[in-house]
């Protein structure tokens, strides 16, 4: 990593920590605070536009990090009509929805707010842009909605894919402020792993390559990250809202025996304002 009802997801997916890019989950949160926002507003149901700015800080989880905590400002928005929401998690299409049960299509940038070019010693490495498509299946109850996710990568950049898992909570302790909880279950497969965690025998050779599924000291089939987030938002005015939000992820001694990591959790945080037009 958060339109959470997915709230935490989306936010937290374009924030999602996407590994060793924790700064990726700054992105996430940022999208959780506005979908959430987004459907709030149940008056509104078909036309939405959320324009904002917001600051995050984000741990550096890589080996020979220059800054072990790095902070930065982002532009944030949000519209969504009856089908579409788009936000800084990319595009979600709606393919049917009975209020409980949503089947949506997705697109999704795979950003890197942090990335190894922000250490002393894989300042060479590659991380690009890239862009993921998928679907999402999520379904409702009450407070709680439990979706899964599937991306794989559209841009030939990570040349992997992913399954998210996610179980929101939502709750008003008092009135005007709004709080989500989300855990969350990433598996990314070895590809993917790769590109997030370790090292390719293209870029290292393959003395010091750490290629999940391939390098003798690497373990094969991917990885899996388990993830905790929260997001508060506090309405200000009629149209108004300040938005904070969390997350961490931690990762396992198959992604820290990486040469590139050097910790076994990250985490981000995010503070932003918002307005509804």
């Amino acid at each position: 990593m958060i339109y959470r009802s997915n709230g935490v997801r989306a936010a937290l997916s374009i924030f999602t920590l996407a590994s060793g890019a924790v700064a990726f989950c700054a992105i996430a949160i940022g999208v959780l605070a506005f979908g959430t926002a987004a459907h709030a507003q149940s008056d509104e149901p078909d036309n939405l536009l959320l324009l904002g700015a917001g600051a995050y800080v984000t741990s550096n989880p890589y080996e020979s990090a220059r800054e072990d905590v790095e902070t930065g400002l982002l532009p944030l928005f949000v519209y969504k009509n009856r089908y579409l929401t788009a936000d800084l998690s990319g595009l979600a299409v709606t393919a049917f929805d009975t209020g409980h049960v949503k089947l949506e299509g997705r697109i999704a940038p795979r950003l890197q707010l942090v990335d190894p070019k922000d250490t002393r010693d894989f300042a060479f490495l590659q991380r690009d842009l890239g862009v993921d498509a998928g679907a999402r299946l999520s379904g409702t109850a009450g407070p709680a909605t439990l979706s899964v996710e599937y991306l794989r990568d559209a841009s030939g950049e990570t040349d992997g894919q992913e399954i998210n898992l996610d179980l929101t909570v939502g709750f008003e302790p008092i009135e005007r402020l709004s709080v989500e909880v989300a855990a969350g279950l990433s598996w990314k497969d070895e590809a993917l792993a790769t590109w997030l965690y370790g090292l390719s025998v293209k870029e290292v050779g393959a003395a010091r390559a750490y290629e999940f599924g391939r390098s003798p000291r690497a373990p094969s089939g991917g990885a899996v990250v388990p993830s905790l987030g929260v997001q508060l938002r506090y309405q200000l005015s009629e149209r108004v809202y300040l938005i904070a939000a969390a997350e961490v992820e931690s990762f396992s001694n198959d992604i820290t025996d990486s040469p590139l990591m050097a910790r076994s959790r990250a985490g981000a945080g995010f503070v932003s304002l918002v307005r509804r037009f």
